[in-house]
């Protein structure tokens, strides 16, 4: 879902965190939709470059649709998982530093000068929580995403096939009622392999799970596999 918040004030991001997990977070917040997550914008000395700080949660985001294109610094601010991009300029195990048990260093807490031009991909997976910073990002409006599909969409548990049960697009999805396994057949590309779930389930003994993913691509004939959540499919802007 497209990061379109920006402020006006010179070198001054407020970043409002909060965890799209199951369970509970470092801190008093939680979130379960990273329309939340915030792009904060100022123009420096150079009126062709910008100050940026975004914050993204799991799912595929486009640079200069989801947010600016640029070269970022990202830094893991909650959970772990995998964060890749389409022009190989990532791809990397990221999570704050509770995560590396053991005496291993598993995760990486930060990751700099990550190359992002325009149209490329960068997916987060597994969990992780960023926060991208960038000093020179591209001030050319946010460009929209081409699709024409307007419904929501709501799905039990079943499998489905895109274009048969419901609209081939490009959707955000969000968990309403328990949790469970969501996988499409392009899971490898900008597709969707998660355990998602609603926030409260932690208190039955279940474990981590998204309870949002975004902008995941079901082109025609794509099957998607629903099991013990339901769900709410929205199309990305």
């Amino acid at each position: 879902m497209k990061n379109r918040l920006w402020s006006a004030l010179f070198l001054s991001a407020a970043l409002c965190l909060s965890l799209a997990a199951c369970a509970p977070a470092p801190d008093s917040g939680s979130s379960t939709d990273s329309t939340d997550s915030s792009t904060t914008s100022s123009q420096g000395t150079d009126t062709n470059s910008s100050s940026t700080t975004i914050r993204l949660t799991s799912g595929h985001y486009t640079a200069g649709i989801d947010f600016p294109a640029g070269t970022y610094d990202l830094e893991a601010i909650a959970w772990s998982g995998n964060v890749s991009s389409s022009n190989g300029s990532i791809n990397l195990a990221m999570g704050t530093v509770e995560h590396n048990t053991d005496g291993q260093n598993q995760y990486r807490q930060t990751a700099e000068q990550i190359d992002l031009p325009a149209g490329t991909v960068l997916s987060l997976r597994g969990g992780v929580n960023l926060r991208m910073t960038c000093n020179n990002a591209d001030p050319s409006p946010l460009q929209p995403r081409n699709q024409e599909i307007t419904e929501d969409i709501t799905l039990e548990a079943g499998q489905y096939t895109a274009g048969t049960d419901f609209p081939a697009g490009t959707y955000d999805f969000t968990a309403l009622d328990g949790v469970g396994n969501v996988e499409s057949s392009n899971m490898n590309g900008n597709g969707i392999s998660a355990v998602m779930g609603t926030t409260w389930r932690i208190s039955e003994g279940f474990g981590y799970c998204d309870p949002s993913y975004d902008n995941v691509e079901l082109p025609e004939g794509t099957t998607l596999n629903v099991s013990g959540v339901k769900l709410l499919l929205q199309p990305s802007t």
